[in-house]
């Protein structure tokens, strides 16, 4: 019975396992190394956002106002002095019937007759007014973020590469088996 690990020669045996455990260890590390890697497109964009409120107010205050008014009546003088009197007296009846009286929230208005000055008086009370008015401008941004990886497929390895990648393997088996009949 022959077989062909020999008992005889440790040196050689270990020698061929070594040859095999080289040899399969670069045609794997040669395989891998030739494989093209998928392509990855990567994008990203940022999120932003930016508020900016800015306003001016302007107040304007105005005082309040106390004004008035008096018409002094003129002496009544008629053609005939009897009917002066009946005039005169008619007039001052009227004239004692004009008293008015307005008021809303701190405004005031007033008009009467005055019989010691023999005057129309009309008054006004406007109270403080304050106009506010505000101006604003805004600014907003916004950018919404996505991140994307997109992956390319591999391209097509043409014909005449892989028979190169062949030969080259084939190469490297028969270097492998020659060196190893030198050793061997």
């Amino acid at each position: 019975m022959n077989t062909s690990i020999s008992p005889q020669n440790p040196f050689k045996l270990f020698l061929k396992v070594f040859v095999f455990i080289l040899l399969y260890s670069s045609l794997c590390i040669a395989l891998h190394g030739c494989a093209s890697k998928p392509i990855e497109s990567n994008r990203t964009i940022e999120t932003v956002s930016n508020h900016k409120k800015d306003s001016i107010k302007t107040t304007v205050i105005n005082n309040a106002i106390n004004d008035t008014l008096k018409i002094q009546i003129p002496k009544i003088q008629t053609i005939k002095p009897e009917c002066d009197s009946i005039t005169k007296a008619e007039i001052q009846r009227v004239l004692e019937l004009l008293n008015s009286r307005k008021k809303s929230g701190d405004n005031e208005a007033g008009l009467y007759y005055d019989s010691l000055k023999n005057q129309i008086i009309a008054w006004q009370k406007i109270a403080q007014t304050k106009n506010e008015t505000t101006a604003t401008n805004k600014e907003k941004i916004y950018i919404k973020g996505d991140h994307t990886i997109k992956h390319v497929p591999v391209k097509y390895i043409p014909f005449w590469v892989k028979i190169l990648a062949y030969l080259g393997g084939a190469f490297l088996v028969f270097l492998s088996w020659r060196i190893g009949r030198i050793f061997i």
